[in-house]
């Protein structure tokens, strides 16, 4: 097996259990991958306020020389909030993409570097979930500033409603945009740049790890870019059939400390062979 020299983590669904809680066995392994010298990356559609104060729960340092994918790799910062890498789209891109949520009377808003920014009047309960959950101020506007960065743009609904949104999707929003599920509640437009598993590899290029060493755990669509670049890829048990199938092998579920479970039999000991994917129920 590969000698794992950096593992990037999916938040919701992957390091966080259905209680939004890390469970012990994740925080357990993390902190031993960090005394190896691993690098321990976080990967998720939230930004860095978000993300920042589950990295002092697992113990991975605050400094100029960890990094945490944002916005489902729209932008990659240190843990220290020093910018590395930023894709955003174009205001002409933003005034499409409100044309079709509102032809569609959904709710869309933009998450940004400062704020969340939306000109709807009411806030869906999944919207709001969305906001609490990334730590994000939300400024509702008569007309959307131009002069904003239009990071994460995102329409918020029920998973039918966005079952639906996906099915009828116009082609030319396909082929223009980066558009994934980073949760039930989220369909997500982004710059076609914007990937994780394009700032997996930024970041894996920076320090120089090649990309057999690297390893990838997540549990939904926007996790498969990640699955794609990374040496080994691991699902979630709790990810759906179509997840699970692009991964090499399956851990445990997000309750049953899944990612302290990939991180012990990967990692932690190189010298295991793992010739069967690991299956849990």
């Amino acid at each position: 097996m590969a000698n794992i020299k950096l593992i990037t983590i999916d938040m919701d669904g992957t390091l966080l259990s259905s209680q939004q809680q890390v469970p012990t066995g994740n925080m357990t392994a993390i902190k031993q991958a960090l005394s190896q010298g691993i690098k321990v990356v976080i990967a998720s559609g939230r930004p860095l306020s978000g993300i920042l104060p589950w990295l002092k729960i697992i113990g991975v340092p605050i400094s100029d020389d960890q990094f945490v994918i944002a916005f489902n790799g729209a932008v990659i910062q240190t843990t220290s909030g020093k910018l590395i890498s930023k894709n955003t789209i174009s205001y002409a891109d933003y005034l499409q993409l409100q044309a079709f949520a509102d032809e569609q009377k959904a709710y869309f808003q933009i998450e940004s570097l400062d704020a969340t920014h939306t000109i709807g009047k009411i806030i869906p309960k999944e919207a709001q979930m969305e906001n609490y959950l990334i730590n994000a101020a939300l400024k509702v506007h008569d007309q959307m500033p131009k002069e904003l960065e239009f990071i994460k743009p995102l329409i918020n609904g029920s998973q039918e409603e966005l079952d639906h949104l996906t099915a009828i999707m116009p082609r030319e929003l396909l082929e223009k945009f980066n558009i994934v599920r980073g949760a039930w509640y989220n369909l997500e437009f982004m710059s076609k740049n914007a990937s994780k598993g394009n700032a997996l590899k930024q970041i894996a290029d920076q320090l120089a790890i090649p990309s057999e060493q690297t390893m990838a755990i997540g549990d939904q669509q926007n996790d498969l870019s990640m699955f794609q670049r990374a040496g080994i890829a691991v699902a979630m048990a709790n990810a759906r059939p179509e997840i699970q199938a692009k991964a090499d092998f399956v851990t445990k579920n997000n309750d049953q400390a899944g990612v302290g479970f990939a991180i012990a039999k990967c990692a932690l000991n190189a010298s295991r062979t793992m010739n069967q994917p690991i299956k849990s129920n």
